[in-house]
């Protein structure tokens, strides 16, 4: 091969991956910036609603008036609350001391467990406290391949169930497992989060890298096999290189969608590490046997052709 051989290849990569982000993106400017106003909203909207969220899980009534929604809760000296309404549509704090006649400044604010609690939260240091909610049995693996038995949240992956990461954190409070966010990174072409979790003098890391060109191919592939069966149709064509054509309705989903992803890439990165984590640092895998038993022969059988 020569030396201009990488060269050329690389440049035709390149040329590639351009037409494939001017193929899922084209549209007028103004439609542009509508589109990403409306996502910007959206993502201002579920952000909110995970906020209040975690302030009901973490013991603040929900008071909802006519021009306002307010989230309180009495505290050790006093009471705090958070307020909902036009002027404060992303909520803001307030405090009282005592009988409710001595407001708390922000310094004071700042220095209570529970707002410093909210802003780790929205920061994506600590993950959403274990919901109230009616649970039903499930099972989880060790490592060994014993079952234990509890209660939980869960979901469906493929053809069997998973813990979410609620339930997931709910098991590590109580074994005391405590974790740490090493590393929190986002650059133009990745996410990447290491989380370690704590549990005595032992700890474990696991790593989580999302990588934005990766991650389109899969959205826009997802968006595409579930336009179809919706009986629309996401694929207009095939262009001289066997490239689809895509619709407009497809390229505006699969932009929003992938818009959605990066905003929160690594925050669903560390969310996904720590979990991983904690479930190692308990000894629990909470895979299928068949998957723990395929696992653990592609090792053995690595270790074996290392030698």
């Amino acid at each position: 091969m020569t030396e201009q051989q990488p060269i050329v290849q690389e440049k035709k990569e390149e040329k590639e991956k351009k037409d494939i982000v001017e193929e899922a993106v084209a549209m007028s400017e103004e439609e542009f910036e509508a589109e990403v106003k409306e996502v910007n909203e959206d993502m201002k909207q579920w952000q909110r609603e995970r906020e209040q969220e975690f302030l009901r899980r973490s013991g603040f009534e929900e008071r909802k008036l006519q021009d306002k929604t307010q989230f309180i809760k009495r505290i050790e000296d006093g009471i705090i609350g958070r307020t909902y309404n036009s002027k404060y549509p992303n909520g803001r704090f307030w405090g009282f001391r005592g009988d409710n006649k001595n407001p708390m400044n922000d310094e004071e604010l700042k220095e209570i467990e529970d707002i410093q609690q909210f802003y780790a939260f929205r920061k994506g240091k600590i993950q959403m406290p274990e919901p109230p909610a009616v649970r039903r049995e499930v099972r989880v693996f060790d490592v060994k391949g014993g079952a234990f038995e509890t209660k939980g949240r869960i979901y469906k992956v493929g053809n069997h169930e998973e813990p979410d990461s609620w339930l997931v954190q709910c098991w590590a409070n109580q074994a005391g497992v405590s974790t740490e966010v090493i590393e929190a990174t986002q650059t133009t072409e990745f996410a990447k989060a290491i989380v370690r979790a704590h549990m005595g003098d032992q700890f474990v890391d696991e790593s989580v890298i999302h990588v934005f060109d990766i991650a389109k191919e899969s959205i826009a592939l997802e968006i595409i096999e579930k336009m179809e069966r919706e009986g629309k149709k996401p694929i207009e064509g095939w262009d001289d290189e066997g490239r689809p054509i895509l619709s407009g309705d497809a390229k505006r989903r699969i932009y929003e969608r992938f818009l959605r992803f990066r905003v929160f890439a690594v925050r669903d990165a560390i969310t996904k590490a720590a979990r991983r984590a904690q479930l190692k640092i308990m000894n629990k895998e909470w895979r299928e046997e068949e998957e723990i038993e395929a696992e653990a022969s592609e090792v053995k059988m690595v270790h074996e052709e290392g030698r």
